[in-house]
């Protein structure tokens, strides 16, 4: 019965863990059989490892050497509790301008990259007010159901860490690709890090998009009650290079407040 049993539910879970695949044959994850049985399958080229206790099903006349497993869907089953963040959640939501080159997933544990076959993976500390699921989604990955931040939370955390976004320049021209938030939601979101220069970065950029947003004043009141007291560096700005915005208390490089990038 147990063999009976891996077919389909290889089928069903293009990337599972070890306990999943015991429950579907009925065994405990521990048993000695389960071990057998996932050898078995690596050996014959159904399955491949990606890490200790994760494997990714492979489809019939693929190689499993060869076989790309989806990275976003592979990165959220490495730790328990993954959520795709930053700019991973832009690309999976549709946003992002450009590609990028690991999936950020927010976890607990130590934070670092991991090395897989054919991507990689950054796991990134929870941010400061991160508290699913509230600020957390759920989006449909060749059939199983991927954690990801909501596109407020993703943009609040963006502002925060801007590095995660691959710079101030994909950052805003990605921005430029989205045409809905809630801002009241990211007001919050921005309140919960703690962080007056995200505040102030985040300010200025909605008061700039604030007519295509629909973005009300009261928002933009609020931003102001977070925002540095004094001029900030931010954004990647250095010193003698950048530009204090009006009204935020930021001083941001002079190409994002210019908009001299190659998407505009």
């Amino acid at each position: 019965m147990p063999r009976l049993l891996s077919a389909p539910f290889f089928s069903a879970n293009p990337v599972f863990r070890r306990s999943e695949y015991a429950a579907a044959v009925g065994r405990r994850p521990d048993d000695k059989v389960v071990t057998a049985m996932l050898a078995q399958h690596l050996q014959a080229g159904n399955i491949r490892r990606i890490t200790r206790g994760v494997f990714a099903s492979v489809p019939k006349h693929a190689e499993a050497a060869t076989w790309s497993v989806d990275r976003f869907l592979a990165a959220s089953r490495l730790r328990h509790g993954g959520t795709i963040a930053y700019h991973s959640a832009l690309e999976l939501q549709g946003y992002a301008y450009t590609e990028g080159h690991d999936v950020q997933v927010i976890a607990q544990g130590e934070p670092g990259m991991f090395e897989a076959s054919g991507f990689a993976c950054r796991f990134v500390s929870p941010p400061r007010g991160f508290a699913p699921p509230d600020g957390v989604m759920t989006v449909d990955r060749l059939g199983q159901q991927v954690r990801v931040t909501t596109i407020e939370r993703t943009i609040a955390d963006l502002f925060d860490r801007y590095d995660l976004a691959g710079g101030a320049e994909e950052l805003f021209n990605s921005l430029d690709l989205v045409v809905r938030v809630d801002p009241l939601t990211l007001v919050r979101y921005v309140r919960a890090l703690g962080k007056a220069t995200a505040a102030g970065a985040l300010g200025f950029w909605l008061e700039r998009e604030q007519k295509r947003l629909g973005v009300p004043d009261a928002a933009l009141e609020d931003l102001r009650t977070l925002m540095p007291a004094q001029p900030r560096y931010a954004l990647g700005a250095k010193p003698g290079e950048g530009r204090t915005t009006r009204n935020w208390n930021v001083i941001l490089p002079v190409d994002v407040l210019e908009r001299r990038f190659e998407g505009l």
